[in-house]
């Protein structure tokens, strides 16, 4: 709630052009983030093309030609293509070797049965009904003629066993399922058709026993009496029983698994292809072609999920932005920094939606490494020097990201992290080249976050390794335009980017020479100012790039009267001539001096500040006591007013720093002998009066701060004002 309200209360402050501008580009954000998203699933161009029906067998008129690149799955030729995978496995049927067994038995012990003459019995208790008066016909064979016949028929058994004997509704019921041929199960036992492939034409059912029997005992003995012949037949045909089965299990097992290694069939058209040739006959496929790229233009979003999408887009937004505007604390950079993210969240969203067209095009469903979501957070934090502000700026671009198509459910978290990842891996060096080093360190990162998002989405090996080449790719290239960009920006809108205030804090630029040369005295202090200010600031986290370069140039407007200042004098003191109103108009004048000089040498608008807040409006006190000295014996009334700066008291913590820097390191040199106690007496001093004056209310230091800053302030000039060892006079 706070942080709402704070964004409001900034929002408000703003002039009534700017909220304009502010609230335009807020609404064109939202709207691209929602319209984009719509267009990628709809395509005019297609409705216009394709607005004829055709129908399968008609002749077609003119050339039908695909107006977009468009790939997609044909469900129905895939579909035939399974159909066919599975009707190309065969039935298959496996030979019994139990049952084999169990026949080999029944004829042995027929066998015995037989030459015991207790046929009756073996009938009675295999079940099995003598049809064919095998008993008494053989019952009337001689011993000889008997061995015969038996050995006959159990040789055309056995032959029979080997070459398979099917059921006959197994056949029928494959022969009714289209089939002519059969598979057999390849197995290692003595089975003539094990693992081979023959009609079922060819197979003996059990019915067709004593055919086979009949056939075979004339091929072997032409010339045998018919009346052996016919008990042979009669007697394999009682005695045999199916050995081999259709597996039912296994041939749906492997029609199942056929199916399953189809792939899919994809049509791939390119803008411009011809799907019907005009005077041709418009096929089935042809028409599905045109019923997909129809559908494909088709936008059927419900209304719920486009009042989801639309309340979505609203408040992340305004929830990203209160965020944004909260990072922000010098109001006027407000609107120049919302207004920037804006726009370049708008030209993000362009480029993300061709690119993803294009992709898609290209028949690329995982599009997440492509986009260049890393660049515009780095900007943001390059801008503005706050790591936390480009975090915010990535939750923007990448929330308003997972609402396209093309995303997936890990897209919000690979591009948080990939944009979180470059952001911790820059660094603002000295030299503009070391952007290209930290590049590469952050590319291997985002490679090996692109490699296991990849594989969470279930990627290909080669869709893995040209995702984690593109996404290092686009790393480099995003480090590469910021180098670009940042010094463009930094020249339009004078921004104080870390590199802009390492460039401005070499004192070899006109404004410091000159102060060098006119006021050597002020040029030291400042040097020593700047330097304190840095070391305090980078111990309580400020920027201390910022009140190094703000302690350089705080009193450049000394430059105009050098002789007023002490550290410049040299014997005479040019106050003694002037009365007291005056000589504080002139101390009171180098601020306003200052910061004139400071616009005029372009430096950016927060170092002006420093400037021009480095005295607040304290006291001049030493005048204002003089004045007051010299009211009583003339009994004049003293106005305090004419003996304060008319400065604005610090508004940042780095213009508070340079403050407490300016005034003590200029009365510290005043201590005699100095040490460690001596300092900290000092320096609480000289905070406490400014926090009594109210000269730190504004600055954003805490308590904390205070202690860390006079522990830097004393660390410095401690080395400062070291004092070297005498010798003597030894020439050592």
């Amino acid at each position: 709630m706070t942080l709402g309200l704070n964004a409001l209360s900034d929002f408000k402050k703003l002039p009534v052009k700017k909220k304009a501008i502010l609230l335009c580009l807020i609404l064109l954000t939202a709207f691209l983030g929602i319209l984009y998203p719509s267009i990628l699933t709809a395509d005019p161009r297609v409705s216009s093309a394709l607005s004829r029906t055709y129908r399968v067998g008609e002749l077609a008129d003119a050339d039908v030609v695909s107006p977009v690149a468009h790939s997609f799955i044909d469900e129905v030729a895939t579909e035939q293509e399974v159909s066919k995978a599975a009707e190309s496995i065969l039935p298959q049927f496996s030979y019994s070797v139990s049952q084999s067994i169990r026949i080999e038995s029944r004829a042995s012990r027929f066998r015995e049965a037989a030459e015991s003459g207790n046929l009756a019995a073996f009938f009675e208790e295999e079940g099995i009904a003598d049809i064919h008066s095998i008993t008494p016909r053989l019952e009337a064979l001689d011993g000889d003629e008997l061995q015969f016949v038996l050995d006959l028929a159990l040789e055309c058994l056995q032959g029979l066993i080997v070459r398979g004997i099917f059921q006959s509704g197994d056949i029928l019921t494959v022969e009714s399922g289209g089939y002519s041929s059969i598979d057999i199960e390849n197995s290692s036992i003595a089975f003539m058709y094990a693992g081979s492939r023959f009609s079922t034409s060819d197979a003996i059912v059990i019915e067709g026993a004593k055919e086979f029997a009949t056939s075979w005992v004339s091929d072997i003995y032409p010339s045998l009496v018919s009346g052996d012949a016919d008990i042979i037949s009669d007697i394999v045909a009682t005695l045999a029983s199916s050995n081999v089965f259709y597996d039912e299990v296994l041939t749906v097992s492997l029609r199942n698994e056929a199916a399953s290694n189809v792939p899919p069939v994809v049509v791939q058209l390119q803008e411009g292809d011809v799907i019907i040739k005009a005077d041709t006959v418009v096929t089935d496929r042809q028409v599905r072609i045109i019923e997909e790229l129809r559908a494909s233009a088709q936008v059927n979003i419900p209304v719920l999920i486009i009042i989801g999408e639309v309340a979505f887009v609203v408040v992340f937004l305004i929830l990203v932005l209160c965020l944004i505007f909260s990072f922000i604390k010098y109001e006027y950079r407000l609107f120049l920094y919302v207004s920037m993210f804006l726009i370049g969240a708008d030209i993000y969203f362009t480029v993300s939606f061709f690119m993803i067209r294009a992709l898609s095009a290209e028949g690329l469903s995982y599009i997440d490494p492509f986009l260049p979501i890393s660049i515009l957070p780095l900007l943001a934090m390059t801008v503005t020097g706050r790591r936390r502000m480009g975090f915010a700026v990535g939750l923007l671009t990448a929330g308003l990201t997972v609402l396209y198509p093309m995303c997936g459910v890990y897209s919000f978290f690979y591009l948080i992290a990939v944009s979180e990842c470059c952001l911790i891996f820059f660094h603002v060096g000295h030299q503009r080249v070391y952007v290209i080093y930290q590049a590469v360190v952050a590319a291997l990162l985002v490679a090996v976050i692109t490699l296991l998002f990849s594989m969470l989405s279930n990627q290909g090996y080669f869709a893995i390794i040209a995702n984690v080449l593109v996404s290092m790719v686009n790393t480099v290239i995003a480090f590469i335009f910021l180098s670009i960009i940042v010094p463009i920006l930094e020249k339009l809108f004078n921004i104080p980017t870390e590199y802009r205030l390492h460039e401005l804090s070499y004192t070899d630029t006109p404004t410091l020479n000159r102060l060098s040369q006119v006021a050597p005295g002020t040029f030291n202090h400042s040097k020593n100012v700047s330097e304190m200010a840095y070391y305090a600031c980078k111990a309580i986290g400020a920027n201390a790039d910022l009140a190094l370069v703000g302690g350089l140039y705080h009193d450049i407007g000394k430059a105009e009267h050098p002789e007023y200042f002490i550290e410049n004098q040299t014997g005479r003191n040019a106050h003694d001539e002037i009365n007291k109103t005056l000589s504080a108009a002139i101390i009171k004048s180098h601020v306003k001096l200052g910061v004139e000089k400071a616009k005029e040498a372009g430096l950016p608008q927060e170092v002006i500040d420093i400037i021009g807040e480095h005295h607040g409006n304290d006291l001049i006190k030493y005048f204002y006591n003089e004045a007051i000295r010299e009211a009583k014996e003339r009994s004049q009334i003293v106005s305090e007013e004419d003996f304060r700066y008319n400065g604005k008291i610090p508004s940042t913590p780095e213009s508070a720093v340079v403050m407490l820097a300016d005034c003590t390191e200029a009365a510290t040199r005043t201590i005699k002998n100095p040490n460690h106690q001596k300092y900290d007496k000092f320096i609480s001093s000289i905070t406490m009066d400014k926090i009594n004056y109210g000269q730190l209310s504004n600055s954003g230091l805490t308590i904390d701060d205070l202690f860390i800053i006079k522990d830097a302030f004393i660390h410095y000039l401690m080395g400062r004002d070291h004092q070297r060892i005498e010798y003597g006079s030894s020439n050592n």
